[in-house]
C-alpha cells in the first residue's frame, strides 16, 4: 500500500495504490457497477452512462439531489476509468483508476488531481477511509446471499452468463460437462438432449461414502428449472433468458441439523460454490478455471463469517455462572489442527495449558483433562476452559471451546477474547500467521458483543 500527496502545477495530487486478491474484472465491477460504486463512493450514484462522454450524476447520501457530477474522459474495460468531476465548491476534480493484473490478483492506482485549496489532508484522509469500503465492496461481489427458511440455511446465488439457457443447460447436466465445475462426478446424470427423470436416482462419485454418494432428481424443466437431493440438501438451478445470455439463480438449501449443513458450515460452503460456479462460466467460456488457493479460500470464508456473524459466540447463565461458548468449522482433520496447536508439546495434566489453548485476557491455570488429539480441560480464575476437537461431517473439524465465568465478569470480553483468538487459528491453518494479537479487534468484538448482550438482557427482563 502506497500512498502520496504532493503539489503538482499550481494543485494537489493525490496518489493511491491498493493490491486485492480478485482478479480486474471483478474489482472492475466495484469500480462501475452503480450499485457497487455507491457503497464505497463519497456520494451515492444516481446515474452511470459507462461511456467516453458519458455522465455519472451523484445524490447526498440522504437521498436528495445534489448538482455535484462527473464526465467520463478515458475507458478501457477492466483496465482503466477516468473522469473529471464538477464541484460547484471547490472547482474541477480529475480522478483516474487503473487496474494492473499481478499473479491471481490486480493492483489498483488511483489519482486524484484538484486546484490548490484548504481541503487537501482532509480529502487525502477521506478517500483513504473509501479505498478501506471499497476492499470491503470487492469482498461482498459475488457474495452468497444466506436466508434462513424454517430452521434451515439457504445460500443464493446469482450469474449473468453470456450463453443461452440451452447451451447452459447442457453444462448442467452433461457428465462430461459436469465433471469439470461440479465439486464430484455425477454418474446418473442423463444423456446429452435427454431428460432427467423426477423422482430418479442420482449416484455421485465421492470418496465420501453413504448418503453423500446419493441423491434424487427433485425438480427438471428444460432449459429452464433443475433440481435434486444431494445427501440432506438441495440444489436448485433456474435459468432465465436475457438479451445476451441468461441468468442463472442457483440455491443450495442445507438441513441446519448438524455439522453437514449447519450455519458454521456456511464458511465452507459459501466458497466452495463461489468456485464451483466460476469453473462453470469457464467451462461455459471454453477457458482456464481461475486458480484458487488456499489464501484466496480463507479470505473469501472470513468474509462470510463476518458477514453473517457464523462465528459470533454465546453465553448463558447457569446458577451463579455465565456459560460463553464459540466454534468454527474447519476444513483441516482433527490431526492437523492438534499439531497446529500443540507444536509437539502435548498438554500434560497437571501442567500448564499449552498457550495455543489459551489467549492473552484469561489467567490459565493447570490442566485437568486431556484426550489426546482431542480435547482438553483446565481451570482458569473462577472457572474452568474446555477446548474441543470435534468431527465435522463430511470432512474436517469443528473446533468447540466453552468457558466458564462468574456472574461478576465481563462475558463480552471473553467472547471476544476466544473470536480473535479462533480466528488467528483460522488463517495459520491456512498459511497466514498473523502477530502480535490485534487489540483493536477485540475491541471491536466486545463492543460487538456487549451491544447485543445487552438488547439480549433487555429482552429477557
Amino acid at each position: 500500500m502506497t500512498d502520496t500527496q504532493r503539489r503538482i502545477d499550481g494543485g494537489w495530487q493525490l496518489r493511491f495504490e491498493r493490491r486485492y486478491a480478485h482478479p480486474p474484472a471483478k474489482v472492475w465491477r466495484a469500480l462501475t457497477d452503480p450499485e457497487h460504486l455507491s457503497a464505497w463512493y463519497p456520494f451515492p450514484v444516481a446515474e452511470l452512462d459507462l461511456r467516453v462522454g458519458g455522465i455519472i450524476r451523484f445524490r447526498e447520501p440522504d437521498g436528495t439531489p445534489t448538482d455535484l457530477h462527473a464526465e467520463i474522459t478515458e475507458l478501457e474495460p477492466h483496465r482503466r476509468l477516468v473522469f473529471t468531476e464538477f464541484d460547484e465548491e471547490t472547482g474541477e476534480h480529475r480522478l483516474r483508476l487503473t487496474l494492473e493484473p499481478d499473479g491471481s490478483g490486480c493492483v489498483l492506482t488511483f489519482e486524484h488531481t484538484f486546484a490548490d485549496n484548504p481541503w487537501a489532508e482532509q480529502t487525502f484522509t477521506g478517500w483513504q477511509g473509501c479505498l478501506d469500503a471499497l476492499q470491503a465492496t470487492v469482498r461482498r461481489i459475488d457474495l452468497g446471499a444466506l436466508d434462513d427458511i424454517d430452521g434451515r440455511p439457504v445460500l443464493r446465488f446469482e450469474r449473468s452468463l453470456a450463453h443461452p439457457p440451452e447451451r447452459v443447460w447442457r453444462a448442467l447436466t452433461d457428465p462430461a460437462e459436469v465433471a469439470q465445475w461440479f465439486p464430484v462426478g455425477v454418474d446418473t446424470v442423463p444423456e446429452v438432449d435427454t431428460v432427467p427423470e423426477v423422482g430418479a436416482p442420482m449416484r455421485f462419485t465421492t470418496d465420501m461414502r453413504g448418503e453423500f454418494a446419493e441423491g434424487q432428481v427433485l425438480e427438471c424443466e428444460p432449459p429452464k428449472v433443475y433440481a435434486f437431493r444431494w445427501a440432506r440438501s438441495v440444489l436448485r438451478f433456474e435459468l432465465v433468458a436475457e438479451a445476451g445470455g441468461c441468468l442463472l439463480r442457483f440455491s443450495h438449501t442445507l438441513n441446519g441439523t448438524d455439522t453437514t449443513g449447519d450455519r458454521p458450515s456456511v464458511a465452507r460452503q459459501g466458497p466452495g460454490w463461489e468456485q464451483c460456479l466460476d469453473g462453470l462460466a469457464a467451462v461455459l467460456d471454453g477457458t482456464a478455471p481461475p486458480d484458487r488457493d488456499r489464501l484466496w479460500f480463507l479470505g473469501r470464508a472470513e468474509t462470510y463469517v463476518e458477514e453473517y456473524r457464523l462465528a459470533d459466540g454465546t453465553w448463558s447463565r447457569n446458577g451463579d455462572t455465565v456459560e460463553m461458548r464459540v466454534e468454527r468449522d474447519l476444513v483441516q482433520n482433527p490431526e492437523v489442527v492438534w499439531s497446529t496447536l500443540t507444536e509437539g508439546d502435548p498438554p500434560v495434566v497437571g501442567a500448564a495449558a499449552p498457550v495455543r489453548f489459551t489467549h492473552g485476557y484469561l489467567e490459565p491455570g493447570a490442566v485437568t483433562g486431556v484426550e489426546q488429539g482431542r480435547a482438553v480441560d483446565y481451570a482458569v480464575a473462577g472457572g474452568a476452559v474446555r477446548f474441543e476437537l470435534r468431527d465435522q461431517e463430511p470432512i474436517g473439524t469443528r473446533l468447540v471451546v466453552t468457558q466458564t465465568l462468574p456472574l461478576s465478569a465481563d462475558a463480552a470480553l471473553a467472547l471476544a477474547a476466544w473470536h480473535t483468538h479462533l480466528e488467528l487459528l483460522f488463517a495459520a491453518l491456512h498459511g497466514d500467521v498473523r502477530c502480535p494479537w490485534p487489540e483493536e479487534r477485540t475491541e471491536q468484538l466486545r463492543r460487538r458483543y456487549t451491544e447485543r448482550d445487552g438488547r439480549q438482557a433487555s429482552a429477557g427482563e
